[in-house]
């Protein structure tokens, strides 16, 4: 079928999954009142589809029907085909402030960059399956969360643990796992599941490497999910917490049986740890788009409420403000990076090479990814510098009342005439603080700022990654090129 409306997507999550959630077992998320927030806003943005001011932006003729499908799912090869697709993440960014870090446009790219992966790696059977993947995904439009991390049974060690997602058994039609993966975001609404690698595995982990993608009601498979931040606060007091709580959950996997036709990797060692490092790049192309979204937003967020409370008149206010708009131009610069980093990888794909280089003399001769630089240490700093700011603009004024109160014929007319900012009326004023507190001090905001931190994995391993890169040698280089005169 082609683009699903919201009704449609909601009509597909009545698929008898079985969900575990705050003690309770929900065989009916549609029917779940904490959940219902978040299953509205991703049907908004199927509606959007819909929308003939929206559509050209966010559809594309299917290659393979010629049916509208999600330009999310694009294989974008040419500077222009890119810039489409940015543009229609960027939107989608726009329609949730940038505070859904895991919508199904993340695995959009991720799944197309695996198909692509694969190709250049020469593996055409498993490039075959991933690309069967992707058009099933495209072609129902479906929504599709990932888990890529091992359970946290012992992090002494990177070797995979036994309670790992894993094959127990192998048969003519496909195979059969068992173990935990985790964190599974947005895996309460969607409707399939990929579990891939992140970190590397080693020699000797055969079982363990393995790549797949099922459906959330797999037979065998429950999703065991954190409890909701929405709690039925209105969207007045709890303005993100009501709409945008993705949720995150471990999946765990009781004999759960995987057909060959849904198996991208299993047990191609090499496969599994260069599917990330081949990869052209349109998942980093998302990431780099959402991360700008939500940084504007706290920007704007900051100097609202920095407006409503007259400290936007103050230089200390003004220069914090104004390090984050900079910020917001660096990371504009770092998304367009990231569009011309992906395409130079696709040029290079098209010569037989797996990576892009320069000569060494107009540029350098290793061109690592700035995409992923960003999203492993820049957007992490600047979302958190954000929230700081915003904490700071905001002060004490979050500790506020509730639309209830305002609501009080005794209390709201007191609360009109005291409760006011420079002008500001007390209801907005009172609104504003409401959103800076969801954003800093909820449930919601503490998870969003742990989610940023952690957004690209651990931080320690990431950077140690970036130490054994080219990059450094070619860097340290420098050194002795000066010594030797």
């Amino acid at each position: 079928m082609p683009i699903k409306t919201g009704k449609q997507y909601v009509d597909s999550l009545r698929d008898g999954r079985r969900l575990h959630i705050d003690g309770k077992v929900v065989s009916d998320v549609t029917a779940y009142p904490p959940l219902q927030g978040i299953i509205g806003t991703i049907a908004g943005l199927y509606d959007d589809q819909h929308d003939p001011a929206l559509r050209d932006i966010l559809v594309y003729p299917s290659p393979s029907t010629g049916q509208p499908v999600s330009r999310t799912y694009m294989e974008a090869r040419t500077r222009e085909e890119l810039d489409q697709l940015a543009g229609c993440f960027h939107l989608r960014a726009l329609r949730t402030f940038g505070l859904m870090g895991r919508l199904t446009d993340f695995m959009s790219g991720f799944l197309v960059d695996n198909a692509v992966a694969l190709r250049m790696m020469g593996r055409s059977e498993a490039a075959a399956r991933a690309q069967a993947i992707v058009e099933h995904c495209r072609e129902n439009d479906v929504q599709v969360t990932h888990a890529l991390i091992d359970p946290q049974s012992d992090r002494s060690t990177l070797d995979a643990p036994a309670e790992a997602v894993h094959v127990v058994e192998r048969t003519n039609d496909g195979i059969v796992v068992s173990g935990c993966r985790m964190l599974s975001t947005l895996a309460p609404v969607s409707n399939e599941c990929y579990v891939g690698p992140y970190y590397p595995r080693k020699p000797g982990e055969d079982k363990y490497t393995v790549a797949f993608v099922v459906p959330m009601n797999a037979p065998g498979l429950t999703t065991l999910a954190r409890e909701s931040f929405h709690h039925g606060q209105s969207t007045f007091d709890r303005p993100l917490s009501s709409r945008f709580d993705e949720g995150d959950a471990i999946l765990m996997f009781d004999r759960v049986f995987v057909a060959n036709e849904r198996v991208v990797v299993d047990g191609d060692l090499e496969a599994y740890n260069n599917l990330l490092r081949v990869r052209p790049g349109y998942t980093s192309i998302q990431a780099c788009a959402r991360s700008t979204m939500k940084l504007r937003f706290l920007a704007g967020v900051a100097t609202a409420v920095a407006r409503a409370n007259g400290r936007d008149k103050l230089p200390r206010f003004q220069a914090a403000i104004g390090e984050l708009i900079a910020l917001v131009a660096i990371a504009e610069g770092i998304r367009d990076g990231a569009i011309t980093d992906t395409l130079r990888k696709i040029e290079a794909f098209a010569q037989g090479r797996t990576a892009p280089e320069g000569d060494g003399l107009r540029g350098p001769k290793v061109l690592a990814s700035p995409a992923n630089a960003a999203v492993n240490f820049f957007f992490p700093y600047a979302n958190t510098k954000a929230a700081d700011v915003l904490r700071f603009a905001a002060g004490s004024g979050v500790l506020a009342m509730t639309e209830a109160d305002y609501a009080h014929p005794e209390v709201g007319p007191l609360m009109d005439q005291w409760m006011i900012g420079p002008n500001v009326d007390a209801r907005r004023r009172l609104e504003l603080v409401k959103l800076a507190w969801d954003m800093t001090g909820t449930e919601f905001g503490s998870r969003a700022g742990l989610y940023e931190r952690l957004y690209s994995g651990d931080p320690e391993i990431n950077a140690q990654r970036w130490f054994a890169s080219p990059v450094t040698k070619e860097c340290e280089a420098l050194v002795q090129q000066l010594l030797k005169g």
